[in-house]
C-alpha cells in the first residue's frame, strides 16, 4: 500500500512532460508510474526506517508529498535522463524526509499509535537506546 497515488504522481510532472510521456508511454502509462511508486515508497520507508517502524500506518501530507516527489523523479528520469528538473524535487524529498527523521516526533507520523507505543523507543525508532544505570556501569 503506497503512501500516494498515481495522479498525486502526475500532478508532480510538468505539463510538457506529462504529455509527452503519456503520447510514448500510451496504455501503460499509468502502469510505468504505479511501478516507480513502489520503488519511491521502498525509498521512502528506507529513510523513515532510521527513526520510525515502517511502514507507517498513516502519512503525513510531508510523507504523502515527499514519495510523490521522489517517485516523479523516479519516473522522468527513466523516461528521459536529460529533465534535470526533476533532480530539484528528488533533492526536497529527500530534505523532507531528513527533516522529518531529525525531529524524531511520532506524532507527526502515525497517529495511530497507542500510548505504550508512544512510550516505547523500540518500537517508534526500531531500536531502544543503551540505558547503561550507575549498577551496570560499576560492573565494568
Amino acid at each position: 500500500m503506497s503512501y500516494c497515488t498515481v495522479d498525486d504522481v502526475i500532478h508532480e510532472f510538468t505539463p510538457t512532460l506529462r504529455v509527452n510521456m503519456e503520447r510514448d508511454y500510451g496504455e501503460t502509462f499509468e502502469e510505468n508510474i504505479a511501478q516507480h511508486i513502489e520503488k519511491a515508497e521502498a525509498f521512502v520507508n528506507a529513510s523513515l526506517s532510521r527513526a520510525y517502524s515502517v511502514p507507517l500506518r498513516s502519512a503525513t501530507s510531508v510523507v504523502i508529498s515527499a514519495e510523490c516527489k521522489v517517485a516523479a523523479y523516479f519516473s522522468a528520469i527513466a523516461y528521459s535522463e536529460k529533465d534535470s528538473v526533476v533532480q530539484d524535487k528528488y533533492e526536497t524529498a529527500k530534505m523532507m524526509l531528513d527533516w522529518l527523521v531529525e525531529a524524531n516526533n511520532p506524532a507527526l507520523v502515525d497517529d495511530g499509535l497507542t500510548n505504550e507505543e508512544r512510550n516505547n523507543t523500540g518500537i517508534l525508532y526500531g531500536s531502544g537506546s543503551q540505558i547503561y544505570t550507575e549498577e551496570e556501569i560499576s560492573k565494568w
